[in-house]
């Protein structure tokens, strides 16, 4: 390992805070940061500790509340308080858990992390387990896409999150606007596939993101070519209403969280008297204003990520309550 780093992940917040219990944020020794912990949170003293992590290789525990730190809360405006460990990245040896972490997150299934982290002070590094089971967490004490963390005897800290499986994406009907949607998609790591029954026209698609796919699927056959399952957001645009309805009944049968379809109110009220669904969004996205291809792919984007996480796609600034 040419570069050190630390990595600091926060395991405890009250108040307001911007972030979450299990964010975490990649310090360099160059001062870069991965994954900003902004909106609140000490950022610049952070960085300062991270790298005196760094030199002293050890472990290391920082609050942010009444007690010390309250300045630099303060003065980024931020209302709550917050604790964060600061672990060391001085070798490849740090690094062990990453392949595993790629596995689980790659499996496609909903897993669970656990993290025990050493006493402050302790070069002993963090003990991280993977529980890849295909088992169904949202029943567990620890709801689907959320952390805690607690203390345990002689000072260890324990850390569990769970993790929903990613978001599969389906886009029926080969356009410019399907590609789009596929590369504001794959900047949040969604992966997906977009199907047509045309060949020349995937053929005309231009170059997909990475880790994306294009194949020929019918309505009736579009089970047997790409998983569908509770996990898939299913967006059509084949500017063919036959067809669009074909795809949201494969997608609806198939228990997809989201169904999606672009088109204009007339349009959409025919879709709604074809397919009864609960999870059908017609037309689809969020009312942001968009009308080129790219806007339209942020507003479904968008549109996709409320539904998966229960949100109603509400401005924050009227919210009333905690951020997430």
């Amino acid at each position: 390992m040419r570069e050190r780093a630390a990595l600091v992940t926060i395991i405890r917040t009250e108040g307001s805070t911007f972030r979450r219990v299990g964010a975490a944020m990649l310090v360099h020794e160059t001062g870069a940061i991965i994954n900003t912990l902004s909106g609140g949170c000490p950022e610049r003293d952070l960085v300062d500790r991270a790298r005196e992590v760094m030199d002293s290789g050890n472990i290391r525990y920082v609050g942010y509340n009444e007690e010390q730190g309250l300045d630099l809360l303060l003065e980024m405006g931020c209302g709550g308080t917050l604790e964060v460990a600061i672990e060391p990245f001085n070798s490849c040896d740090d690094l062990q858990f990453l392949p595993f972490l790629e596995d689980a997150l790659q499996a496609g299934r909903a897993f669970m992390m656990s993290t025990i982290f050493p006493p402050s002070g302790s070069t002993d590094r963090p003990r991280r387990n993977f529980d890849r089971r295909a088992v169904d967490i949202t029943g567990g004490s620890i709801p689907a896409g959320t952390a805690v963390c607690d203390i345990r005897d002689h000072g260890q800290v324990v850390l569990i999150e769970s993790f929903r499986a990613p978001v599969c994406l389906v886009i029926a009907g080969a356009s410019e606007e399907a590609r789009q949607l596929a590369d504001v998609a794959s900047r949040l790591g969604w992966r997906g596939t977009i199907v047509d029954s045309s060949s020349e026209r995937l053929g005309a698609l231009a170059t997909l993101a990475p880790g994306w796919t294009s194949m020929i699927s019918h309505p009736e056959t579009i089970h047997l070519n790409v998983p569908l399952d509770e996990n898939t957001a299913f967006v059509t645009m084949t500017r063919n209403l036959a067809q669009d309805i074909a795809y949201l009944r494969a997608g609806s049968d198939a228990g997809a969280f989201y169904l999606g379809a672009l088109g204009s109110r007339e349009r959409a009220h025919l879709i709604r008297a074809r397919v009864d669904s609960p999870s059908l969004r017609v037309p689809a996205g969020l009312d942001v204003g968009s009308n080129t291809p790219g806007e339209i792919a942020l507003a479904v984007v968008a549109e996709i990520m409320a539904a998966r996480h229960g949100r109603t796609g509400t401005s924050l600034s009227v919210i009333d309550g905690p951020l997430h």
